[in-house]
This record gives C-alpha cells, sequence and structure tokens, in this order.
C-alpha cells in the first residue's frame, strides 16, 4: 500500500469516527486553504476554519455515522472515491429536519484535488433522495 492508498484508508477512518475528534482527525488530511464542498447540500466551506465548522454539525447531525468506501481511483493529483455511509438522523441538514430515524447505505461520490499528501478541494455528491426516503421524509415509492 502506498502512502496515497494509506491516506484514505485513514480518511475513510476518520468520517466513520464516532468520538468527539472526528472533526479534527478529517481536517488532517487537508491542506490548510482547502475547500470542502457538499454540492448534494448546496454547502461550501474555504480554509479549515470554515470546514471545522461544518465537519462538527455534521458530526452533530450524525453522531454514530458509519462511512465505508466502496471503490476508488487514486492518481497522484487527484481522486474519486464511491462511499455509503450509515446513520441515525439526530441533527438538521440544511433543508433536511431531523428526524431521528436511521438511515443506511445511502450512495455517495467524492471528486478531490491532492496536493503532496494533503487534500486540497472536495467535492461531494451524495443520494439525498433515498435518505429522505429512508427517514420518512419522502414517500418510499
Amino acid at each position: 500500500m502506498n502512502n496515497l492508498d494509506q491516506m484514505f484508508e485513514d480518511l475513510a477512518l476518520a468520517w466513520a469516527s464516532t468520538d468527539s475528534n472526528g472533526p479534527e482527525r478529517v481536517l488532517a488530511h487537508f491542506a490548510d486553504d482547502c475547500v470542502f464542498e457538499d454540492v448534494t447540500l448546496g454547502a461550501t466551506a474555504r480554509g479549515k476554519d470554515e470546514f471545522r465548522s461544518l465537519l462538527e454539525g455534521a458530526f452533530e447531525a450524525v453522531p454514530d455515522i458509519e462511512y465505508g468506501v466502496t471503490s476508488r481511483l487514486i492518481t497522484e493529483r487527484a481522486a474519486a472515491i464511491e462511499w455509503v455511509m450509515s446513520g441515525t438522523h439526530k441533527g438538521d441538514f440544511p433543508g433536511i429536519p431531523a428526524t431521528g430515524k436511521r438511515f443506511s447505505l445511502v450512495r455517495g461520490a467524492s471528486i478531490l484535488e491532492l496536493e503532496g499528501d494533503k487534500i486540497r478541494r472536495e467535492s461531494d455528491y451524495w443520494d439525498a433522495a433515498t435518505l429522505m426516503k429512508q427517514v420518512g421524509l419522502l414517500p418510499s415509492q
């Protein structure tokens, strides 16, 4: 396993961290002037301070998050990752009020720009319709 493979293994573990250090574990993999974009929610964070705030909200909204990588393609300067997430929807997402219900295996993908051993930019795309159906905010049919 090369250094970038190991970085993405560590990043997956950081996203699945259920203790209070989760946001800092994720941030450790990003450049100081990073850009993180959650395309699905329309949220963009520029720099680690803004990203920390976004991460803290995400970890509070789903404190028992489970995250798993299903496939990845990594080059020296970029990566594409497919993943699934599961957890309990205990806090609000923008436009998605908390339900207290579980969701599971919601699919997503991340496109990343790399700079050395850090992530310079990440754009996440995930299936909000499936999440909303599973937590009862949309009809399941």
